[in-house]
């Protein structure tokens, strides 16, 4: 009798490393402890589902609640070796993963999570912190807005402005320098304003770290005298820009002007070899009151202008200038129907004004024109004329433009003001210099980076494909714990190949020779899958056995640098009857 031979295979890909990360970092437990779990709870604990969803996120790159379930079928014998527990058809299904979001939603609950999770993976892992990078940004949904949910109309931070108003929420976020690793975020309905939100994150993020005399480093919504003040009161740093607003607005222009003038000189900026800009600084004595105590101190007050940002809004100006330019033209028309001429000077003054404020060139365009006069002659009366028909002699008059010059020492004066930019800091000259500051606030892409990655796939978390408010939160809190496990790949990773002064090849498709020593946390999952690492049942007759496809080179280089095992994959094709 011919022996019978069934073959299932199991796609496996990066799940083990995923689960074996959180492991390694104790997620499940941590999730656990501040989740919580019912009393009549059955199958998987709450923290277990969680990780299991966000390996199934950042291996997917869906964050649907729909698909989690028949996804986790399909790998049940790689999930049931690695949680260690059974996989039941119902556990993954939209009612448990909604609990899971509910308790997400809890600031309390949250707030601690982040907060042990930090502690957790500073056990296992080297994090350098050498300041604390804090700004916001947008996501968007498709809800209709109700008047205290946390999806609200607000402006839109994704450079869309063909968008300017959309349904979202705002992520209030602060990341380590240099490494970008996420700390804490918090999340606000969409048309919060930035400016108090800095506060209560920064109590948090020091609560985090016990640290003091950390640079915080922010845009100019960080820049009130509030925030300031209360950093320096808790013995910390800080770097922002400063809005040309109030104070400042009346200020500016001298500050400018007495270098524009020759009564500054200015230090040049350099950035490798290339020349960024110049500028110089002076200091003076701040005072506010932080929880009714009266804190003073010295703040150096930079003024920069940068090159790169002086040529492209001489640029913007040279085209706002054309504009104008043809606009002017435009008001006074030849005569024609449907032409309108301006009969009246005031009028035409006016509209000359309107258009100069409005492309913001006033005082650089010097326009002239003139009144022209036509004599018509009509009979007086209805009726054919004749030669000794009365007539009556009408001047029409009408403005017209004629000339629209461009005020070359105006527009030259106007471009020695451009590329400005005031900011300022209490740090002390000895501890970072002007270029050093300007140099290191240029540098400050890592939290930027973190919110194109949380908004790109594998985590994608724009749009948001739940309705309710807890769900909105709870969904988008676990996916910033989707973000941080792939900012931790991706600097270990680069750290471990720094160390062995070593280069991952293979990452690149269709470039498979290509080397590099700073692969993206994206690359290195979809190499991963680019294996096809397959589990294989094979079952002969009464006889069962499982095989694995031999792990690549690559990632058992990645596993090292990550401190984990290659059993992780190894121990799935154990055999068992």
């Amino acid at each position: 009798m011919a022996e019978k031979l069934t073959l299932t295979h199991e796609r496996v890909d990066d799940i083990p490393l995923l689960i074996g990360l959180a492991q390694r970092l104790h997620l499940p437990e941590v999730l656990d402890c501040h989740l919580g779990n019912h009393g009549l709870h059955q199958g998987l604990s709450n923290g277990w589902l969680a990780t299991v969803w966000l390996a199934y996120i950042l291996s997917e790159g869906d964050h649907r609640k729909s698909s989690v379930g028949d996804w986790a079928w399909r790998h049940r014998r790689t999930l049931e070796r690695l949680v260690g527990q059974p996989i039941r058809r119902v556990e993954f299904n939209d009612d448990r993963l909604g609990i899971v979001l509910r308790r997400l939603s809890r600031t309390a609950a949250w707030e601690a999570l982040e907060a042990d999770l930090w502690q957790s993976t500073l056990v296992v892992y080297e994090i350098e912190v050498t300041g604390v990078r804090l700004d916001s940004t947008t996501t968007y949904g498709y809800h209709t807005p109700t008047e205290d949910g946390v999806m609200q109309h607000g402006h839109s931070k994704d450079h869309r402005p063909d968008l300017p108003q959309l349904n979202q929420l705002k992520l209030m976020a602060a990341a380590a320098e240099p490494s970008g690793h996420l700390l804490a975020c918090d999340v606000h309905p969409g048309q919060a304003a930035d400016d108090p939100l800095y506060l209560p994150l920064l109590v948090r993020v020091r609560q985090m770290l016990a640290r003091s005399g950390l640079l915080y480093v922010g845009d100019c919504k960080m820049a009130a005298l509030a925030t300031r003040a209360d950093i320096v009161a808790h013995g910390d740093y800080y770097l922002v820009p400063v809005p040309l607003t109030g104070e400042t607005a009346e200020q500016v222009e001298v500050w400018i002007g007495a270098v524009v003038e020759g009564q500054q000189s200015v230090t040049l900026i350099w950035e490798e070899g290339c020349l960024l800009g110049g500028g110089y600084e002076f200091e003076r004595l701040l005072s506010a009151e932080v929880n009714g105590e009266r804190v003073e101190w010295t703040e150096r007050v930079q003024v920069v202008r940068s090159l790169a940002l002086a040529q492209k809004q001489s640029q913007q100006l040279e085209q706002r200038l054309a504009k104008a330019e043809a606009a002017l033209r435009a008001l006074t028309p030849p005569p024609g129907r449907g032409k309108r001429q301006y009969r009246d000077e005031a009028a035409l003054q006016t509209a000359v004004a309107q258009v100069l404020e409005r492309y913001g060139v006033i005082g650089l365009l010097p326009v002239t024109w003139q009144r022209e006069e036509q004599t018509i002659t009509r009979y007086v009366g209805r009726g054919r004329g004749g030669p000794n028909r009365p007539t009556r002699t009408e001047v029409r008059g009408r403005y017209v433009i004629t000339a629209v010059q461009r005020a070359e020492a105006a527009i030259e004066r106007q471009k020695h003001y451009l590329g400005w930019r005031i900011q300022v800091t209490n740090l002390p000259e000895a501890s970072m210099s002007l270029p050093q500051a300007v140099v290191h606030y240029r540098r400050g892409w890592c939290l930027e980076r973190d919110f194109h990655l949380v908004k790109d796939r594998p985590v994608g978390i724009s749009p948001l494909y739940v309705h309710r408010d807890d769900q909105i939160i709870g969904l988008t809190r676990l996916l910033t714990l989707a973000l941080r496990f792939l900012t931790l790949i991706e600097t270990q990773v680069r750290r471990g190949l720094a160390q062995a002064d070593e280069t991952l090849t293979g990452l690149y498709e269709g470039q498979p020779k290509r080397t590099t020593d700073r692969p993206t946390g994206v690359r290195l999952l979809k190499a991963c899958a680019r294996a096809e690492i397959t589990l294989t049942q094979i079952e002969m007759d009464d006889q069962v056995s499982w095989h694995i496809t031999p792990l690549s080179s690559l990632l058992e280089q990645v596993l090292a640098y990550l401190g984990l095992s290659a059993s992780l994959y190894q121990r799935l094709a154990e055999n068992s009857s």
